[in-house]
């Protein structure tokens, strides 16, 4: 079926209606089971005052259109299959992929084998093509299609040609198969972790090549930033052009701070990779192109970035400090200034700050406490244990680093009281007095520490 995952929809996508089914729960669906074990035992189509029975708890006011779609009538007065609707409502749901698998798997393990074999894979190809299709109006292929497509699809899974195939061969292929996933992706907005790391690291080479285009080769470390420009200006013609001054802004003010002397008009290598990855992460997460992802494509943008999957607790404590418009959804400009620190009104990236945060925050609240800010800086500063001990110091380390600590809370406490306003200020204050850091704080926290360790490593370098 490799040509008909390029086939162009009839219709607009509803877009509206596509985020309300992505928000259903599995749980939602089971309750929907149970209504039909009870009231419908041995239906297996329904017309609409028996779909509304079942279904309305799960759809509300999308029971109605949803019903037509699917409807074998594309109206009212059709009926329609209880499998199609339920399988359909499972692909959308808001679940992990694996557990939305094993949900379809077994719906379709007719006989309770925990196996499947070649019929079973048959209907359960064909319920699920040909309800996804109908609901983001897709011309779906001929059941004779999906059926040869099934066939062959039976013999490249049963590797062990037992004529049955297990949940982990059906898995494996799902996961590995980025066609089809591209295609869910494109028509009816459905995401998965693998394929967003995918399509960030897919990313991640395009930006790579943008970077040895312009300075000709991969050995330069520095590159005109009117070269980077053009390149972007050209590849991204539809890209709002605010979006792409942010970057350029961005790269310039941050590869000043990487670099010893500030020089306008040049980019160093190092900033361009550290900024074109969060780029990239966000280029992957955001499936509809429109600079924002919303609540539910936030775990794929920070699984595309850091590579390990958020639960539930870093995601709405993320969305909190993301949102900064309380839009309920993250702009670019969100993300990437969530990642760079704020100098003298120049946003200079620091993505790694991020990554160090959330290796000490063990408790995901979104916090970390001062005893987790001295682990990080005494793991960061192990190295200079050894060159510490030539000072004779009646402190031991530990003690410096309390010490190092000390001093940086009361030169921000100071740098605030100029430059927040008094409810930022009684808020930092605030977090203190409590002995913990939220993001916001700890980046600027770290600025100053990074600052001190190097005026250490030089001091000590001298003995």
């Amino acid at each position: 079926m490799g040509n008909y995952f390029k086939t162009k929809p009839k219709q607009k996508l509803d877009r509206e209606m596509i985020e309300f089914l992505k928000s259903r729960k599995l749980q939602h669906i089971n309750d929907a089971i149970d209504i039909l074990n009870t009231k419908f035992p041995n239906s297996k189509y329904l017309e609409y005052s028996d779909y509304c029975d079942v279904f309305n708890p799960i759809l509300e006011i999308w029971t109605q259109p949803v019903f037509s779609l699917l409807s074998s009538k594309s109206t009212l007065e059709g009926a329609n299959d209880i499998y199609e609707s339920l399988a359909v409502l499972t692909i959308f749901s808001d679940e992990e992929q694996e557990l939305k698998l094993q949900f379809i798997f077994q719906l379709f393990d007719t006989d309770k084998s925990g196996e499947i074999e070649k019929a079973e894979l048959v209907v359960a190809l064909e319920t699920c093509i040909c309800g996804l299709c109908k609901l983001v109006h897709l011309p779906a292929p001929s059941l004779k299609d999906i059926d040869f497509y099934a066939e062959r699809l039976f013999i490249e899974l049963d590797r062990d040609y037992s004529y049955t195939i297990s949940f982990n061969e059906f898995k494996l292929w799902i996961i590995g198969n980025f066609e089809l996933q591209n295609f869910l992706l494109k028509y009816a907005l459905i995401q998965t972790y693998e394929n967003a790391r995918r399509r960030y690291k897919e990313k991640r080479i395009l930006y790579e090549n943008f970077f040895i285009n312009a300075v000709g080769n991969g050995k330069c470390e520095q590159c005109e930033l009117e070269s980077i420009k053009q390149i972007f200006l050209n590849e991204f013609n539809n890209q709002q052009l605010d979006i792409l001054e942010l970057l350029f802004k961005t790269l310039q003010d941050s590869s000043n701070a990487y670099l010893d002397q500030k020089q306008d008009g040049w980019i160093c290598k190092q900033a361009y990779q550290d900024v074109m990855n969060a780029w990239a992460a966000f280029d992957a997460s955001d499936i509809n192109c429109d600079n924002e992802v919303s609540m539910s494509e936030l775990k794929y943008l920070i699984y595309a970035y850091e590579g390990d999957k958020p639960d539930y607790y870093r995601l709405q404590t993320e969305m909190e400090i993301l949102d900064m418009d309380q839009s309920g959804r993250i702009t670019r400009d969100e993300w990437i200034k969530y990642l760079c620190v704020l100098e003298k009104g120049k946003y200079v990236f620091r993505g790694t700050l991020q990554h160090q945060f959330n290796e000490y925050d063990k408790d995901h609240n979104g916090m970390l406490s001062i005893q987790d800010i001295k682990d990080l800086l005494k793991n960061s500063m192990k190295d200079l244990r050894v060159s510490f001990k030539k000072l004779k110091s009646e402190k031991n380390f530990e003690e410096m680093v309390d010490d190092l600590i000390n001093e940086i809370v009361i030169s921000l406490q100071k740098g605030n009281k100029g430059h927040q306003s008094n409810q930022n200020q009684m808020i930092f204050v605030f977090c203190l007095s409590l002995n913990q850091l939220t993001w916001n704080e700890f980046k600027s926290f770290m600025e100053k520490a990074t600052l001190k360790q190097d005026q250490l490593r030089q001091f000590l370098a001298k003995l």
